[in-house]
């Protein structure tokens, strides 16, 4: 059984990470670090966690723990997760890795350190319809065109960091890992439509398989909408995250098939299929295995640096 903690209980915590973490037969947790009063009373009732701390200094030093959520917005992360890889836990973190890709880096140097893991929570590498699309397109070689189109309509930005940053770049994380290969050319164009802030982002991408990436962010659009496309040679694969996958094979008529249909467990399952249980088993499966998680913060380092790129502020490395 391993002995688990978390950092953070807010919206997002609760709503994804401690009722999926929840659910894993071998984890325990252990217990929860929350300044928040209420946030920590709803968790430590809901889920019968026996410990509670303010100080995660002090949680770490009281605790034996095998795996912390660390789960805040990514301006308080830095520290907490810093504290944690040089305590040698393995940790689980959110999405964006920190503020800036040099916190990202820091955490990958912490946990090679330490000889620990940083898992990131870019769930859409996990989504049944991802993975599906990336079996069919792996099965006819590699992939020749990968797409990811994040849109919404945002009055504001939140003024810490961009949105391309904080959100879009789950996009640029799934069409990187849709790739499968690295990056070597990248054209980008950053707007501002009707707003004092960069709220559209447009990339071009080559990877150095010659496979081509495109990235649409676009926050002053209609209202939400999350797909993607992942192309190989006689198939092509249509997303809608995470709903479906609509499937063109050797000019034959098109099959769609649910994401629920493919994630193989309840139809009203939806952790299951999105791909946030499926994220939370392959970590405790790392951990207990030994083996690097496929979002571990060793590869997430080359997707924040393709954000800045994207951003007009990079390379850095």
């Amino acid at each position: 059984m391993l002995k688990a903690a978390f950092i953070g209980a807010g919206g997002r915590s609760q709503g994804a990470h401690y009722p999926n973490v929840h659910r894993l037969p071998d984890v325990k947790v252990e217990a929860v670090c929350e300044l928040d009063e209420a946030r920590m009373k709803s968790v430590v009732e809901r889920y019968g966690i026996p410990r509670q701390f303010t100080d995660h200094r002090k949680l770490l030093d009281e605790v034996e723990l095998d795996i912390v959520y660390c789960v805040m917005n990514e301006r308080w992360l830095i520290q907490p997760a810093l504290d944690c890889l040089n305590a040698g836990k393995h940790i689980f973190i959110e999405k964006p890795p920190g503020k800036t890709s040099d916190e990202t880096w820091a955490m990958k140097e912490a946990a090679e350190a330490n000889g620990v893991y940083c898992m990131v929570g870019y769930q859409r590498r996990y989504s049944a319809v991802t993975r599906e699309a990336m079996r069919l397109v792996a099965e006819r070689g590699p992939a020749t065109l990968a797409v990811g189109e994040f849109h919404k309509l945002i009055s504001r930005s939140d003024g810490e960091t961009t949105t391309l940053w904080n959100d879009v770049c789950h996009v640029v994380d799934l069409v990187r890992y849709m790739a499968q290969s690295e990056v070597t050319e990248v054209t980008a164009y950053q707007d501002c439509h009707n707003a004092d802030w960069r709220n559209c982002y447009t990339g071009m991408i080559r990877f150095a398989n010659n496979c081509t990436g495109i990235v649409l962010g676009n926050r002053s659009s209609g209202g939400r909408v999350l797909r993607s496309e992942l192309h190989g040679y006689g198939v092509g694969c249509y997303m809608r995250i995470p709903e479906q996958i609509e499937i063109l094979a050797d000019n034959q008529p098109p099959r769609v098939v649910s994401g629920a249909t493919l994630g193989g467990g309840e139809p009203n399952d939806g952790d299951r299929y999105e791909g946030v249980l499926t994220m939370h088993e392959h970590f405790v499966e790392c951990v207990r295995e030994g083996k690097t998680p496929i979002s571990d913060i060793r590869d997430v380092v080359h997707t924040s640096d393709l954000v800045d790129r994207l951003e007009g502020i990079g390379p850095k490395r």
